[in-house]
């Protein structure tokens, strides 16, 4: 069953809700996601559909028509999210080494959830819609923004884990190097360090649940026919669709207010939803660039 990584994390421990809470204090799109197992730990074989042919309604006393279902085997491999954390001997000794890595291990995760969801916006979701004929163009030549749309579909559109791992250390292992003991690091310095690793991956294996608009200004604001046009595309449904973008891009689209653009109190289980087009749901990040995106060439 598809879970969110803050569902997976309270699970397990309270040391590993905390972790994920840090991972993803500002990544809203990661904290969001659900994700699934993968089918072999560190990679996730599927299939990809290209052609269906279902029931259909024939004559009484004719023969059925054959049903088939076309696809193709494909593999995806796993990230490591994760780093190492090294504090010298002689801080270690005046502020301790517990204390050192408590405070330091919530920032460097933080930093960690926006380097993550940076990957998933711009070499995942992205992409997928651009390659896919599914992104259509506001106009901006320079210094753009971008908005997606995304519909989950379990088993399709998702986050992966490696159930194997997280079994065994949680959503994310925290491992005392060389033991806890002392040891030299690539400066040559004597210290104490601990490895903090996840193994998560996107899945993305449908052309129609994921469609973009590029190339956002403030003077080339996308128009209410492209945004109903890119939710079409990715065949939204309000509970399994996202709109996701920079929180200038949904101040841009203000002037829609009252028509398509409904403002809404949000959910506990969703954050930063401030609004919603035609029930499709917005979620801002600023882990999308703030109007520094070169203009994406469209086919």
């Amino acid at each position: 069953m598809a879970s969110t990584l803050k569902e997976l994390a309270v699970a397990l421990s309270q040391k590993q809700e905390h972790f994920v809470d840090c991972l993803t204090n500002e990544s809203p799109i990661l904290d969001n996601m659900r994700f699934e197992a993968s089918t072999h730990g560190l990679w996730n074989a599927y299939e990809e559909v290209s052609k269906i042919n279902g029931a259909g309604f024939v004559d009484i006393n004719q023969p059925l028509p054959e049903m088939e279902v076309d696809s193709s085997l494909k593999k995806i491999d796993l990230s490591i999210l994760g780093g190492e954390i090294f504090v010298p001997e002689d801080k270690a000794a005046v502020i301790g080494t517990g204390e050192y890595f408590a405070k330091k291990i919530p920032v460097l995760l933080k930093h960690a959830g926006e380097t993550a969801e940076k990957k998933i916006i711009y070499d995942n979701f992205i992409p997928y819609a651009v390659d896919n004929g599914k992104a259509v163009s506001a106009g901006a030549a320079a210094n753009c923004y971008s908005m997606v749309a995304v519909r989950f579909i379990p088993g399709e559109v998702t986050g992966l884990y490696s159930a194997k791992n997280i079994n065994k250390h949680g959503v994310l292992d925290s491992t005392p190097i060389n033991g806890g003991a002392l040891y030299k690091n690539a400066d040559g310095l004597l210290g104490y360090g601990v490895r903090i690793k996840g193994y998560i991956g996107v899945q993305l294996a449908n052309p129609d649940a994921v469609a973009a608009i590029v190339n956002i200004a403030a003077d080339k604001i996308p128009t209410a026919e492209q945004i109903d046009n890119m939710l079409v595309d990715a065949r939204a449904t309000p509970g399994s669709t996202y709109i996701f973008c920079h929180p200038k891009v949904l101040s841009m689209l203000n002037k829609y207010k009252g028509n398509v653009l409904q403002t809404m109190t949000g959910d506990m289980d969703v954050n930063r939803s401030f609004a919603a087009w035609n029930g499709i749901r917005f979620i801002t990040s600023y882990n999308f660039e703030n109007g520094t995106e070169d203009a994406v060439s469209l086919a």
